[in-house]
């Protein structure tokens, strides 16, 4: 292994909430995460190869809003119309960021019911 970050890849990343039960039906029956866990006010969703830690942000506390979670969508549009029908509520339409001969390079954002960023971006082929 080298001896800094370079070529390593997330294992997990990690949101808190305040309303652990319902993080996890966002997470896991709004959004279809795959649930792994659930043990000391932490859940456990696997998104490809890296864990999704969604934490309780325990008494008096606010959940963080540090981040933007991106999930890769080239099927944006679609995917963005049936995560509209089970109840995501997006900031606004898809942006373009960029257009190449693969296609657009595209990008919608919405949050969890605790205010935490995620987004959908990917390259929408042509």
């Amino acid at each position: 292994m080298s001896d800094d970050l370079s070529g390593r890849e997330f294992l997990q990343v990690a949101v808190s909430t305040a309303d652990l039960p319902r993080a996890i039906g966002f997470y896991r029956d709004t959004l279809g995460l795959t649930f792994l866990f659930e043990v000391s006010g932490m859940a456990f969703f696997q998104v490809g190869a890296v864990r999704l830690m969604v934490g309780d942000a325990g008494p008096g506390f606010k959940p963080s809003r540090g981040g933007v979670l991106y999930f890769n969508a080239p099927d944006l549009p679609a995917l963005a119309d049936k995560l509209e029908a089970r109840g995501v509520r997006f900031v606004g339409p898809a942006e373009t960021l960029q257009r190449t001969e693969q296609g657009d390079l595209m990008l919608r954002i919405f949050t969890d019911p605790d205010g935490n960023h995620l987004a959908l971006m990917g390259t929408v082929p042509k």
